[in-house]
């Protein structure tokens, strides 16, 4: 659909169809998060991505529902989200 598509309908049907956008974006951020986190164990070498973190190789300590608890080798541990992991 295009704006002028868009323009034609009426307020109800586009808050129709943004509630089903809006689950349809919910639904795929947890399928990610889950085949994220099936592929996590804990002892792995992983990245984070993220400016403080980035380049640096970290190790998993624990995994919690959406966050984990990373370590540097020089002993710091960091708390991150599951999404910004990789692996």
């Amino acid at each position: 659909m295009n704006y002028s598509e868009l323009s034609k309908l009426s307020v109800e049907e586009l808050r129709n169809i943004n509630q089903i956008v809006i689950g349809l974006i919910k639904a795929k951020r947890t399928v990610e998060s889950l085949a994220n986190k099936v592929g996590l164990k804990v002892g792995m070498k992983v990245t984070v991505n993220h400016p403080k973190l980035r380049g640096v190789e970290l190790s998993v300590n624990k995994i919690n529902r959406t966050k984990a608890t990373v370590s540097v080798k020089s002993g710091a541990c960091y708390i991150v989200p599951i999404s910004l992991i990789e692996y």
